[in-house]
């Protein structure tokens, strides 16, 4: 017969061999809500322009995170968890950006805000995230005061104005021989740099633009404009502007007869556009931050076959994979902040990520802010691509003058 205080130890014993079993679980359970870091699930957030005039640009980076994320939690997420994607509408207008912020961080509890497009947006949003310590990952702006000066919090993809406009001016001048450059842009932070980049890089050629016009973004009517660059009689016009506002200077184009030669802002090369145009008789050349579209890269074929078969309303574009490469950079981030991932080590981990290689298209690195001017800048290279038969050619290899 057992004696009831060799019971007692024994029971004791099985209890704390339970216990120290269960650890590890409990160990892996991690949570810290308020950053939206759950047991099984890491919350993340975003604000796009899902109705407006870039309402098809929005749609197509929201739809290309997802698609990612999708693949991600099918593989069985990030060490253990799930990612949660919250989205909120912002029109491209900088208040809505700011309302969506206060949601997704007072209410939703997200770790990070991804993808989010446009500048005046995100500067607006990161002005409130910011002083609540929430990162901003794969911002896309092309915008370089998005990312000049660098912003602690604010990770910025793709490539700049600095490196796109300047591959405009030296094809332009070196390899269609153009001796007149005319310009159209859009009259804000977006807008603005580029006309300044523009001016710089001719100077360097020994050239000033013959003609430059402005409107102001969601304009309905830029006829006067169209009609000066017209009359300036420019080989090349480089345009900055998007959506309906770039359709309105092709149709100004074609009313008055004109058949341009174009170079037109990185996120023209999308098929929504290229819709909305129609078949234009002017000469359209885009920059790319990656692998063409239609090209033969596994990897961008692998992922439009999982966005098709997940929204096969969508045409497969360069715009979805801006959206795959901002959650691609999230998803790295959240590797390298390892179980208990939180804000802090999450920006610890973009500040050391150096050449990750997301596969379709230039390598991506962001540093610490001392490293200057482009620490918050992740991709620099752009690919030149040509409309033809409604489709993107690619000119070439990746222009990179920044070289990190």
């Amino acid at each position: 017969m057992t004696h009831p205080a060799s019971r007692r130890t024994v029971l004791a014993a099985g209890a704390a061999l339970l216990c120290a079993a269960a650890l590890p679980t409990l160990a892996f359970a991690f949570e810290n809500k308020a950053e939206g870091v759950l047991d099984k699930e890491i919350v993340l957030g975003s604000s796009q322009p899902m109705s407006g005039t870039l309402a098809y640009m929005g749609k197509a980076v929201d739809e290309g995170i997802r698609t990612y994320f999708d693949m991600v939690n099918e593989q069985g997420g990030v060490n253990g968890r799930k990612i949660k994607l919250i989205t909120y509408d912002d029109e491209l207008k900088p208040a809505k950006s700011v309302a969506n912020a206060k949601l997704l961080v007072e209410r939703d509890n997200v770790l990070a805000m991804v993808g989010n497009i446009g500048h005046a947006t995100n500067i607006s949003a990161y002005e409130y995230s910011s002083t609540r310590k929430v990162p901003t990952i794969g911002a896309l702006s092309i915008s370089d005061l998005t990312s000049t000066p660098p912003r602690e919090l604010l990770y910025v993809l793709p490539s700049p104005q600095s490196t796109e406009t300047a591959a405009y001016i030296d094809y332009a001048v070196e390899k269609l021989k153009a001796k007149k450059i005319a310009m159209l842009y859009q009259n804000d932070g977006w807008g603005k740099p580029a006309y300044d980049i523009a001016s710089k890089q001719l100077e360097k050629h020994g050239l000033k633009l013959v003609e430059a016009q402005s409107f102001e973004r969601f304009a309905t009517d830029i006829t006067s404009q169209v009609f000066k660059l017209k009359q300036a009689e420019p080989d090349v016009v480089i345009v900055y502007a998007l959506g309906q506002e770039a359709v309105l200077f092709f149709r100004g184009a074609e009313k008055l007869g004109w058949k341009p030669t174009v170079f037109g802002a990185g996120g023209l090369n999308d098929p929504k556009f290229v819709e909305l145009l129609g078949k234009s008789p002017a000469k359209l050349y885009v920059a790319s931050y990656y692998d063409a579209v239609e090209g033969d890269n596994p990897v961008i074929k692998d992922f439009f076959t999982r966005y098709t078969k997940l929204y096969p309303k969508s045409a497969p574009s360069s715009t979805a994979l801006m959206g795959y490469s901002a959650a691609a950079v999230a998803v790295e981030a959240l590797k390298r902040a390892g179980n208990e991932p939180s804000r802090t080590k999450v920006v610890a981990a973009l500040d050391g990520m150096t050449g990750f290689d997301q596969k379709i298209g230039p390598k991506i690195s962001f540093q610490p802010l001392s490293a200057g001017g482009y620490a918050r800048r992740g991709q620099t290279g752009v690919a030149l691509m040509e409309l033809k038969d409604q489709k993107f050619v690619s000119l070439g290899g990746y222009i990179d003058p920044v070289k990190r």
